[in-house]
């Protein structure tokens, strides 16, 4: 089967419509239908959480909505990556060589490891990389495998 790696704001966007939350939940119905492994890495469960707590802050969400939100995300059972010594590595070093952070250049080495696409909602980062990158793609372009 084939897998993906999905960054927190596209988890995020799986439960919460904003931006994109279409697209993301393209994918999201693609993993539920086992036609696509969504992987992301453990810490994006933190990631997941504080942009939630940030909304409950601003008052977007409600905290019973955030609780559930997060709920759901674990339920959804996204293949979940430990970090390893070696990948860190590799993500300092990405990060280092372009001007990236630790977090986002993590996501982009597990795409890499795995020989597949990264896809994000922070177009930012995908400014930054334009051109350099190929294992990152912004979440409105991932085609979806339903039907």
């Amino acid at each position: 089967m084939p897998q993906v790696v999905v960054d927190s704001n596209v988890l995020v966007k799986w439960f919460i419509p904003e931006d994109f939350h279409e697209n993301a939940k393209a994918l999201l119905r693609d993993h539920l239908l086992g036609r696509v492994t969504a992987v992301a890495p453990r810490y994006a469960l933190l990631e997941f959480a504080n942009t939630v707590r940030k909304y409950v802050a601003r008052r977007i969400l409600s905290s019973d909505l955030a609780q559930r939100a997060f709920s759901l995300l674990v339920e959804s059972s996204p293949r979940l990556v430990d970090e390893s010594p070696d990948l860190v590595r590799r993500a300092l070093n990405y990060a280092m060589e372009n001007g990236v952070t630790v977090y986002d250049a993590y996501y982009i080495v597990i795409a890499r490891e795995l020989n597949t696409t990264a896809y994000t909602a922070d177009e930012r980062l995908l400014r930054r990389l334009r051109g350099r990158e190929d294992a990152i793609a912004h979440i409105s372009e991932y085609e979806p495998l339903s039907k």
